[in-house]
């Protein structure tokens, strides 16, 4: 069996996380740690409860560990862990900031443990699927990218206020929807078109009657021979009905909606397209992770901590 253990319930995604490593046969659940109120809502599902993550990390030495606190809460986490010889996976973003983000990513080489940075978007087939088709030039070549992510705001969607607390703490957070939301449209540039060469960014509390870093923002990347446009907010009602994320090629224009992508090629009429499947195996974060570890593999793509490390210096340079 393999120790798992968590440190950290403050990153609202851990629950779905949890039954994802819960359906996982080979998994234990030795140990949790978290020093909010939210412990007693998970102490159950596991053999052992801590307040304090070092002295779990300590005390337990868990095989595998997922990191959900605050952004900079979970990189000194992750640091430590790979020190005492687990591999991590940190929920995204990788950190709070771009100095934290390359020490995870020195620790992680030094250890030879594994890291990866989960994402969401990642388990999406539709969005995986354009990324893939363009990334093997489907569409031609992709000369604009464009993400748009967000909500109401944490509050106004009801997350929980220990959630809420830090995701309103620029130190904590990183920023505001710029670090909550761009740095999805960040990371998928950066597997797509790789690093740009110049960023364009804007943000504000547009909306909002209380104090926090920013609630809109909007990011510019310019490539050599393309652009990727993110916004991220923490102000929209509802949906606005568009494909999102949307690739810009020479030989079509593509796009996910309602869980297909919509693609419009040149001479043609626009279709829908059912996205191929995750494949077994890797079809959500645990049994990709498991996988990765058991064949001494990084994570791919978006989930890999290089690029992940980088989508942390276009939020950086945006700042």
């Amino acid at each position: 069996m393999i120790r798992f253990a968590v440190a950290g319930l403050t990153h609202g995604h851990v629950w779905g996380l949890l039954d994802t490593w819960a359906k996982q046969p080979e998994v234990e659940f030795t140990a949790v740690a978290d020093s909010t109120p939210l412990l007693e809502q998970a102490r159950k599902r596991f053999q052992q409860a801590y307040t304090d993550w070092e002295t779990m990390l300590n005390e337990v030495r868990p095989e595998v560990v997922l990191v959900c606190a605050d952004n900079r809460t979970s990189a000194q986490i992750a640091i430590r862990a790979l020190e005492l010889g687990s591999h991590v996976m940190v929920e995204k973003p990788m950190s709070a900031d771009l100095a934290d983000a390359d020490r995870m990513l020195a620790t992680a080489r030094a250890t030879g443990k594994r890291l990866m940075v989960n994402w969401p978007t990642r388990w999406n087939p539709a969005i995986q699927d354009l990324l893939t088709r363009a990334q093997a030039g489907e569409f031609g070549q992709v000369f604009e990218f464009r993400f748009r992510a967000g909500h109401a705001g944490p509050r106004e969607i009801g997350c929980d206020p220990y959630f809420v607390e830090w995701l309103y703490d620029e130190h904590r957070n990183g920023a505001g929807a710029l670090a909550d939301f761009a740095s999805y449209g960040a990371v998928m540039s950066v597997a797509l078109l790789g690093n740009p060469e110049k960023v364009l960014a804007t943000r504000g509390n547009l909306t909002k009657d209380y104090p926090i870093a920013d609630d809109n923002a909007v990011v510019v990347l310019r490539y050599p021979k393309a652009v990727a446009v993110l916004e991220a907010t923490w102000s929209q009602i509802g949906t606005d009905g568009a494909p999102n994320p949307i690739v810009y090629g020479t030989e079509a224009t593509a796009g996910v909606l309602d869980g297909k992508l919509r693609v419009h090629r040149k001479g043609s009429q626009p279709e829908f397209v059912e996205p191929t499947p995750l494949p077994p195996g890797a079809s959500n974060p645990a049994e990709y992770f498991l996988a990765c570890i058991r064949e001494g593999r990084d994570p791919e793509g978006i989930l890999n901590p290089q690029i992940a490390r980088d989508a942390q210096a276009i939020i950086e340079q945006a700042k």
